[in-house]
């Protein structure tokens, strides 16, 4: 057990409540040794407590780089007592970092407490993530505002502001920025993370089953990551409830209507790192499921008010949500075209799966982007034997491993052989044709379609990323097209998803 813990022998609960100690260790980034005589500064914050004074609370950090805001009075005295907690307004505690020889830093923290046991008696303490100062002429390559010692420290990549390439900044990741503490939620600099506020009207609240499905699906796609991992982190935070007197039952025109619910309940500091969407009832007078405000985009809504069962459906309410954020993150509804129904985009994208899921090893119902290129396909000449063809660097035993919907059903076989297109109960040798796209006729060339989760963009339509993003970096769009968000179309309806 660490000096520090060894030190609170007793609580003070009725002071602290459910808050406590705030604690970090600060080190050189050169030597990855400790750093004694760090003032720790709260420069935005406030402070309970005797040892408070009328100054901006302050601890020195000691020979170990320990520094610690003591809650309860057993490290510092029972006159030295600091709580430390958010400014009203704000969601985090801003520290100052500051030592001679050394460039200072700015870190955000929004405390996180985990009860810690000793003596038969419980405190709270909040960690703040270890920091690694920089000495005044340290070389940063990428000019994020981390030095490339730092950066050797942390593991990040010294010629790139972006390790992991999702538009936030190794900066913001590390140590939070513009009043946001990213760490509280788990950003990692070496791993993707999409960040999403969630609103919601009182009745059409996303139950968190709803909300873990997409987190998972995001969890589980195939993309890798610097620090050796693979999956993006999917950070949905259910926020506020809108008032009742706010909650406009129609958002009609919907973006006139959003933008005031926005402006009072989303929080502009977050806006270069969070994407905001509003589970409302309907939108512009009918039952569409929801829309994204572009393609790329920042904002979306989901709607389904209008649908049987009011607010939808675990399922409905996941596919929606995945559908909808999909449009924020650059995919159309064929994935890199607009083309709908086709029946080898197998992605949450095409109406055929936004509201079931696609069929994976046969387990059905699982929320999912296209993971395969498949290529293009004739309506004038299908083959049930052959079914699709990949195009590489997509395998038949990548396709073997989904299901098909064509036409509103879910077909016998797979994407890759025995696929009963017509859904008569026979696999047929010799070709046909067939509508694989709803529309009647049999003379499409249906596109081929798109590995999705490779395709992604993280930049919001240019509102995601933050001022660290330095000169390797810029704020410049990286989108390969933009739709306006007048051209963007309402997603599915009711007598949509039940036509055949």
């Amino acid at each position: 057990m660490s000096t520090f813990y060894k030190s609170l022998l007793t609580a003070s609960m009725g002071l602290v409540g459910l808050n406590g100690c705030v604690y970090g260790y600060i080190y050189d980034s050169a030597s990855g040794s400790a750093v004694e005589g760090v003032a720790v500064i709260v420069a935005s914050g406030t402070c309970s407590g005797t040892g408070c004074g009328t100054g901006l609370p302050t601890q020195s950090t000691d020979s170990s780089g320990l520094y610690v805001f003591d809650a309860y009075g057993n490290r510092h005295g029972e006159n030295n007592v600091q709580l430390i907690t958010a400014a009203s307004g704000e969601e985090a505690v801003r520290l100052v970092y500051s030592r001679a020889g050394y460039r200072s830093v700015t870190v955000y923290h929004r405390p996180k407490y985990s009860t810690m046991t000793y003596d038969g008696a419980d405190y709270e303490v909040s960690a703040v993530q270890p920091v690694y100062l920089c000495a005044l002429n340290a070389v940063d390559t990428d000019g994020d505002g981390v030095c490339d010692a730092a950066e050797a420290r942390y593991g990040t990549n010294p010629n790139s502001s972006d390790t992991d390439g999702d538009r936030i900044s190794d900066f913001a990741e590390l140590y939070g920025y513009g009043g946001v503490d990213l760490r509280y939620w788990g950003a990692d600099p070496r791993k993707k993370d999409v960040f999403v506020e969630v609103d919601y009207y009182a009745d059409r609240k996303p139950t968190q089953a709803a909300l873990d499905r997409v987190t998972t699906s995001f969890a589980n796609a195939p993309v890798s990551n610097p620090n050796g991992t693979t999956g993006i982190a999917l950070h949905l935070v259910l926020d506020s409830q809108i008032a009742a007197a706010d909650a406009d039952t129609d958002l009609t025109p919907v973006w006139t209507d959003f933008d005031v619910i926005k402006a009072k309940y989303f929080k502009s500091r977050r806006a270069p790192f969070f994407h905001y969407a509003l589970f409302a009832n309907t939108y512009s007078g009918g039952t569409s499921s929801g829309i994204s405000r572009g393609i790329p985009a920042h904002d979306f809504v989901v709607t389904l008010g209008g649908w049987p069962v009011a607010g939808g459906t675990e399922l409905q309410q996941a596919g929606t949500l995945m559908h909808e954020l999909g449009h924020n993150i650059g995919l159309r509804h064929g994935g890199n075209d607009d083309s709908n129904y086709k029946a080898n985009y197998l992605s949450q994208m095409n109406y055929e799966y936004q509201m079931f899921g696609l069929r994976m090893d046969g387990v059905d119902n699982v929320l999912d982007y296209s993971r395969v290129r498949v290529a293009a396909i004739s309506e004038a000449s299908v083959n049930e034997v052959s079914a699709f063809a990949p195009v590489a660097p997509t395998t038949e035993a990548d396709l073997a491993h989904i299901g098909v919907r064509i036409n509103g059903v879910q077909r016998a076989g797979t994407a890759s052989a025995n696929l009963d297109f017509n859904g008569d109960g026979v696999i047929q040798t010799a070709s046909y044709a067939y509508s694989l796209n709803r529309d009647a006729d049999t003379t499409d060339l249906i596109p081929a379609a798109q590995h999705d989760w490779l395709a992604l963009v993280y930049d919001g339509a240019g509102q995601i990323g933050d001022g660290w993003l330095g000169t390797s970096q810029g704020l410049s769009r990286q989108q390969p097209f933009f739709v306006l968000p007048e051209k963007t179309e309402s997603c599915l309806t009711v007598e949509m998803s039940r036509a055949r």
